[in-house]
């Protein structure tokens, strides 16, 4: 009998190799985390257009990106490309796992574009979409739901801090002047962009789990918080505080939905709550927002608004089936060929009829129903995990929020303005079927990766 010692190896090279694939796992999981988080963070940046020097007046700089807001913009491209080579199975399967109804919407998106009255215009305003879009998305197929509103949260108590010393540094950049003088826009563009961030943030920062004890982190999450109310008072934003208040209703009022057994009865159980929540706003809340309104020297008649409607309606029905072009009417120079007024209207005001311009009145109906089908889905869910119970609620109270906000603001949907990837990370659903078929990255991220 012959013995072959080709294929001999000394025992310590044989253990060694598993160290080896071990440390090339570790160092591979850690570089696809720092890519993920630039994207993300950056996209979450790039949204908002934070940035200093920002003119107090807001018609000096309205539809102008300082080149740093482009250069982020452009920065996402590589760093989107290098994810894809790293992982292109996850992609694949990402596409794959798409509902029809978002490839029906991307249809009416190039449609639109293609009988754009500027084509070039809706073209660069995709790529700022889509890029603005596949950022969050990725990370939080990758990581999962609980830990993308965890990094949201730190992004948000950074953000709160950020305006709060830079309004005391910057006096003259982040206390707007002209018509809105004296409300602090921080280093936003614009007051309401503020007051809506602020909102939002606000409820983003809830605590997820019962604080058995206090940390340093918890301190600065209830300090962000203090600081948002803060802001939001300076940026005397009346529409800020009424979603603030529904924001509040709806996040403990899905604790008691959750409870209900059988996803039928909550589903009745949700209808109610959306009747009762209409009545609610229409009889009392009317009365107390009025005050606020009051307060601010406003008042909510919405007489300027409705003189902008009443110009744009005719153009929809101009262009019924595919619209003047994608996000045409976000530019202030459409807006200046169609709108006569005494005052410089720079945008529609009302998203609703921003899209239908835009893109037409079935992509408006599909786009409309598409959200609101996911928001009575995550509605009506009942996850078993705690931490992924509360991230549901907070995400169909971003939904919800985005969904009322856009009566009275242009932008808070396919656009790529400050809460959009708050949006495209509470409307992504993604359950355990998809996260199944990859590795789980963490143990915490086997835990909450679900939803």
């Amino acid at each position: 009998m012959s013995t072959s010692f080709d294929s001999y190896q000394p025992i310590g090279l044989q253990r060694h190799r598993p160290r080896a694939r071990a440390q090339y796992r570790i160092r591979r999981e850690t570089f696809v985390r720092i890519v993920l988080s630039a994207i993300f963070y950056i996209s979450l940046w790039r949204a908002t257009g934070m940035w200093y020097g920002l003119p107090a007046d807001f018609q000096e700089g309205v539809g102008k990106d300082p080149m740093p807001m482009r250069l982020l913009l452009m920065s996402l491209v590589p760093l989107i490309g290098l994810y894809c080579i790293l992982e292109p199975r996850r992609i694949f399967e990402l596409i794959r796992s798409a509902s029809p109804l978002v490839g029906i919407i991307c249809l009416c998106v190039f449609l639109s574009i293609a009988f754009s009255v500027s084509v070039g215009a809706s073209l660069r305003a995709l790529v700022a979409v889509a890029l603005l879009t596949a950022g969050p998305i990725l990370y939080r197929a990758r990581y999962g739901a609980v830990d993308t509103f965890e990094s949201l949260a730190k992004f948000a108590i950074a953000t709160a801090f950020i305006n709060i010393l830079y309004t005391a540094a910057f006096p003259r950049f982040a206390v707007m002047r002209g018509s809105y003088a004296g409300m602090v826009k921080g280093a936003f563009y614009h007051k309401n962009m503020l007051g809506q961030f602020s909102a939002t943030n606000f409820i983003l920062l809830l605590p997820a789990l019962p604080m058995w004890r206090l940390r340093y982190y918890d301190l600065l999450r209830w300090a962000a918080m203090l600081l948002y109310l803060v802001l939001i008072v300076l940026a005397k934003s009346s529409t800020a505080i009424i979603l603030l208040s529904i924001g509040i209703a709806v996040f403990y009022g899905m604790s008691w939905i959750q409870r209900f057994p059988g996803r039928i009865f909550r589903s009745f159980v949700v209808l109610l709550a959306f009747a009762l929540l209409g009545f609610v706003v229409s009889v009392a809340l009317m009365g107390v927002a009025q005050a606020i309104a009051e307060s601010f020297g406003k008042d909510l008649t919405l007489s300027g608004r409705t003189n902008v409607w009443e110009q744009l309606l005719p153009l929809i029905f101009e262009r019924p089936l595919t619209g003047w072009g994608f996000a045409l009417f976000r530019q202030p120079e459409i807006m200046e060929q169609y709108v006569r007024l005494t005052w410089d209207a720079q945008s529609t005001h009302n998203t609703y009829i921003e899209l239908a311009l835009n893109m037409g009145i079935p992509a408006t109906i599909i786009w409309t129903s598409f959200v609101v089908v996911r928001l009575v889905a995550k509605m009506t869910s009942s996850p078993l995990n705690h931490a992924l119970a509360i991230t549901k609620r907070k995400e169909v109270v971003i939904i919800l929020l985005i969904l009322i906000g856009a009566f009275t603001e242009a932008g808070m949907m396919l656009a790529p303005f400050i809460l959009w990837p708050h949006t495209v990370i509470a409307l992504t659903s993604l359950g355990p079927e998809f996260l199944s078929r990859f590795r789980k990255p963490t143990q915490a991220g086997a835990q909450h990766a679900s939803g």
